[in-house]
């Protein structure tokens, strides 16, 4: 089941016009936020991003939050509460028409393991908002299922590190935190932001830097972070063998659960 313009639906029942601008153009936003037991997590800084990427695109389109809160809700219930991934999808819209909110849930299940990643070269286009057009995110994807590896960086020319094919990066050095500068072509990420606050706040130092592939250190960690994911070590990029530290990505994971439950707690009391 999924919702399309407020009206629960099957896949099959849902459908959109051929000339909607989403499939003429790639015309559209995107944003992917964690469930838990049916609930959003960060489903106020989701849905600012979301509200700033409308706007950047000029798409005559409000979002109610009470209803769009209450929509998530009733999919996840419908769906079934063992859904960890809740995707919003707003289309363009036809020419001259009315843009389209697509609500959808599933199940995503992740390894639970250090990854082994390969380094691909392209940045992401209209990075400061999830577009449709994520083809560097599927070309990166592509480099890795071909190395048989479990995902990709994305790099530029000079070999700096931007960003994972669906993820946001930090480089784990001397007891700090290393991450790409939010401007431009990195995705400023909603749990990137909730990482850097927190471990911040927690006395764990947070620079916001470039980090080069030559110059990973074998002593250095590398932690990619996306909302559903959560956060995962990385244990070789390429040829380079990196450490994974645990005790780092420990306390960041316990603090960021501890975000996660008192997020769910405020869209109860505020929602439900």
């Amino acid at each position: 089941m999924l919702i399309l313009n407020g009206v629960l639906m099957t896949v099959d029942e849902a459908t959109l016009p051929a000339t909607d601008r989403a499939l003429t153009h790639g015309l559209g936003l995107y944003e992917t936020i964690k469930l838990v037991d049916g609930v959003p997590v960060f489903f106020e800084e989701h849905v600012a991003r979301l509200v700033q990427g409308i706007a950047a695109l000029g798409l005559d389109k409000s979002i109610d939050k009470p209803e769009l809160a209450e929509q998530i809700c009733r999919l996840a219930e419908a769906n079934g509460r063992s859904h960890n991934g809740c995707r919003l999808l707003v289309t363009a819209g036809s020419p001259g028409g009315t843009p389209n909110l697509l609500v959808q849930t599933d199940r995503r299940d992740f390894p639970d393991r250090p990854l082994r990643v390969v380094t691909h070269r392209g940045v992401r286009v209209s990075a400061q908002y999830k577009a449709m057009t994520v083809m560097q995110s599927y070309f990166a994807q592509r480099a890795a299922h071909a190395a048989a590896v479990d995902d990709a960086l994305l790099v530029d020319g000079e070999g700096r590190i931007f960003e994972g094919a669906t993820s946001n990066v930090f480089v784990v050095r001397g007891g700090g935190l290393i991450t790409p500068p939010a401007e431009g072509d990195i995705l400023p990420g909603v749990l990137r932001a909730k990482v850097e606050q927190l471990a911040t706040a927690a006395g764990v130092p947070v620079v916001e830097a470039w980090a080069r592939v030559a110059d990973l250190r074998p002593d250095d960690g590398l932690l990619l972070t996306s909302s559903v994911r959560g956060i995962v070590p990385v244990e070789r990029v390429d040829d380079v063998a990196l450490l994974v530290h645990r005790e780092e990505l420990d306390t960041l994971r316990s603090l960021v659960g501890s975000a996660e439950k008192t997020s769910a707690d405020a869209f109860r009391a505020a929602y439900l």
